[in-house]
């Protein structure tokens, strides 16, 4: 039950934007653990399966339940649902920085942090206007989606909307996630090639960050953290007033209390 509750959390991380369902799996200390039980399912099978299922079903069922609720907030309520985002991103940093310390007890390396950093800016500065006015829907695009998809999902702090949001493709999926019994037949066809594209990426992503967190723990997560900084841009309306900088510190304090 604990980990269908997890599942449910990591589900939001799936469809908020800006919000990474990594870091959120990472705040519930079961980060590393997911990425073991998959790249080792074969070792202990039962195991895997009674820790992996639990959270797989809670993921999904989160996303099916919340999807039209996010979609109604997003096109009705999006200036102050943005600051909540921005709050409960923000909140999730000092667990980050406590989290290399504790592991190496050193404090955060600076290159790979700037280096996310300013991929984070230039990818912001590149589409962040118009993403939602642009998109050009081919297999291409498709396929890409499903790489930056299971990116977003596997890496802590990036958000996988977000990057859907630079594709122009984010509320296209949101819309196919909320209505499904109501797809086209090249929808459909899309949807098949996005899944191959997502399977293919997530298994080498898995391995490639397996490999950083047993060899290079305290820089990756300080890559992590240049990442979850910048996507609060992707988040941000354009202004704020006196309630929304009151509904960030809200949610500021919320997440950081749940991280701790």
């Amino acid at each position: 039950m604990i980990n269908f509750i997890y599942g449910l959390c990591i589900g939001l991380g799936f469809i908020i934007p800006g919000v990474s369902g990594g870091v959120i799996a990472t705040i519930l200390g079961i980060y590393e653990r997911i990425i073991n039980s998959i790249l080792n399912f074969k070792d202990n099978m039962k195991e895997n399966s009674l820790f992996l299922l639990p959270i797989f079903g809670g993921i999904l069922l989160s996303i099916f339940l919340f999807s039209n609720i996010l979609l109604y907030l997003i096109n009705n309520k999006y200036f102050y649902i943005s600051y909540v985002f921005m709050g409960l991103i923000l909140g999730t940093i000092p667990y980050l920085l406590k989290e290399i310390k504790r592991k190496e007890d050193k404090n955060i390396q600076f290159l790979p942090f700037f280096i996310t950093l300013i991929i984070g800016l230039l990818l912001y500065i590149i589409d962040i206007n118009n993403y939602s006015n642009h998109s050009t829907l081919n297999i291409w695009t498709i396929i890409l989606a499903g790489f930056f998809y299971a990116f977003g999902k596997i890496v802590p702090g990036i958000s996988s909307s977000a990057l859907l949001m630079l594709l122009g493709l984010y509320e296209y999926f949101l819309n196919i996630i909320a209505n499904p019994l109501h797809i086209s037949i090249s929808t459909f066809i899309y949807i098949i090639i996005f899944i191959i594209s997502f399977i293919i990426s997530a298994i080498i992503i898995l391995k490639v960050i397996s490999y950083l967190l047993k060899y290079h723990y305290r820089s990756t997560y300080s890559a992590i953290i240049g990442f979850v900084i910048t996507s609060i841009l992707f988040l941000y309306p354009g202004t704020f007033n006196y309630l929304s900088i009151i509904i960030l510190i809200l949610a500021f304090n919320i997440s950081y209390l749940l991280s701790n």
